[in-house]
């Protein structure tokens, strides 16, 4: 079945204007009187003495000691589930996002191993049924992650819709959210362009 889905990104905001700078025109006020010497001593002899202690009165053990305890950084973890045979578990369609680039060309190595695990599995997954030709009584359609214009069109991001068929009963269509129970697996659906437009395929038994 043809798929019509599509990806929107964001426009980065414009460039912070430059900050203004002090006319270099401007002539300096000779009217302040003058600072005596003792008073044009004192400063100096204040800044001779923070240079002996360097780093705001920070000894040097202090400093290895702060570095020492900083946290380091760490990668960040996956939130795909783990599989559970026999149980149905809950999903998101972030559980399921991947790294591809918009309209790039699907290779199977992009799956992380998290996501082919799933294969098979029974899942819970909430989203919003694609719009089609049939309104009542639907046998397969299409769940993308919301009924914002982000998911419609050509281009749409792979991850963010799953080819559904049910098994028994169809379903009439909504434009309310709907949760949709079945098996998970992974088959590629190709357009008449040979280009892949959906990876994700869940044989639904059931949907609310």
């Amino acid at each position: 079945m043809p798929l019509v889905l599509a990806f929107a990104g964001c426009t980065q905001p414009d460039p912070s204007q430059p900050t203004s700078t002090t006319d270099s025109n401007v002539e300096a006020d000779t009217s302040a009187p003058a600072a005596s010497d003792s008073q044009a001593s004192q400063p100096l002899a204040n800044n001779s003495a923070a240079a002996q202690q360097p780093d705001g009165n920070v000894s040097a053990s202090e400093k290895t000691q702060v570095t020492t305890d900083s946290p380091q950084p760490t990668a960040p973890k996956s939130t795909t589930p783990k599989p559970q045979p026999g149980k149905t578990i809950d999903m998101t369609f972030d559980d399921i996002k991947f790294d591809i680039a918009p309209d790039a060309d699907f290779e199977r190595s992009m799956l992380p191993q998290a996501i082919e695990d799933l294969k098979k599995q029974k899942i819970r997954i909430g989203g919003f049924i694609l719009p089609g030709y049939q309104s009542r009584d639907i046998k397969q359609f299409v769940l993308v992650r919301d009924n914002m214009e982000c998911c419609f069109g050509p281009g749409a991001a792979l991850y963010d819709c799953i080819l559904v068929e049910m098994s028994g009963r169809g379903v009439d269509f909504t434009v309310r959210p709907v949760t949709v129970e079945g098996e998970f697996t992974i088959q590629e659906y190709k357009d008449g362009d040979d280009k892949v437009r959906a990876i994700y395929h869940l044989q639904g038994t059931n949907v609310r």
